[in-house]
């Protein structure tokens, strides 16, 4: 909530005294920028197409973030370790130099689901040989293959991520994930390729402060 408005004219001696100033902790003015995928070949057919790739029309959606990537601010590009993520986010960003991680906690609610289930890591070094930035998203089995620490639900990956995100550095932080991802963050329900742009608080909670559809391609959800 907003701070009232000090009192103007009540007690001059009162009024001469130095107005409180705003408290500067740094993570007061944290961005994320909650980037929901093109449109994927599940979207459009409403088939649970293992770990789906991007549609023609998904991959348009991606690609015309490029004139504007650059000005979000992005520091550091978190990428879900499913196919149609990684897509956006290599096309979306493919004009920057903004490093790009894989981040497994960023992947998509409904485990069961085999649109949601990671693919191999020969699959996912076989799809980035064909996109541009591809070589520069590294630590590939670590981020598809479980390790001794995952997460044994969904709901407890969503925690390790806030956690995740709380522990970045950075003061613009962009993730490309998934519809499930972002209402859980925050709330808001994105379509394929909007970016939900959230305030990030000390206390963990988020609250979106705009939202910017993809410059080019259909609206699709």
């Amino acid at each position: 909530p907003s701070l009232p408005s000090p009192e103007m004219g009540a007690n001059k001696k009162r009024s001469a005294k130095p107005a409180p100033q705003p408290a500067t902790n740094a993570e007061d003015s944290r961005r994320l920028l909650l980037l929901r995928h093109g449109q994927s070949e599940a979207n459009a057919t409403g088939d649970d197409v293992p770990d789906p790739l991007l549609t023609e029309d998904g991959a348009t959606q991606a690609s015309s973030w490029r004139a504007r990537a650059g000005a979000l601010g992005a520091e550091v590009i978190l990428v879900s370790p499913l196919r149609r993520t990684v897509q956006t986010a290599c096309l979306a960003f493919q004009d920057t130099d903004v490093p790009m991680e894989l981040c497994r906690p960023a992947r998509e609610m409904w485990w069961c689901d085999r649109q949601n289930t990671p693919g191999t890591p020969s699959q996912m070094y076989e799809l980035l040989r064909e996109l541009p930035r591809g070589s520069e998203l590294h630590d590939v089995d670590e981020a598809l293959v479980p390790g001794p620490d995952e997460p044994a639900t969904e709901h407890d990956s969503i925690r390790l991520l806030r956690k995740v995100l709380q522990e970045r550095p950075e003061t613009i932080v962009a993730v490309v994930c998934h519809w499930g991802v972002i209402h859980q963050l925050c709330g808001a329900s994105a379509g394929n390729c909007e970016i939900v742009e959230c305030e990030y608080k000390p206390s963990g909670k988020l609250k979106v402060v705009g939202s910017q559809k993809p410059p080019g391609g259909p609206r699709t959800s």
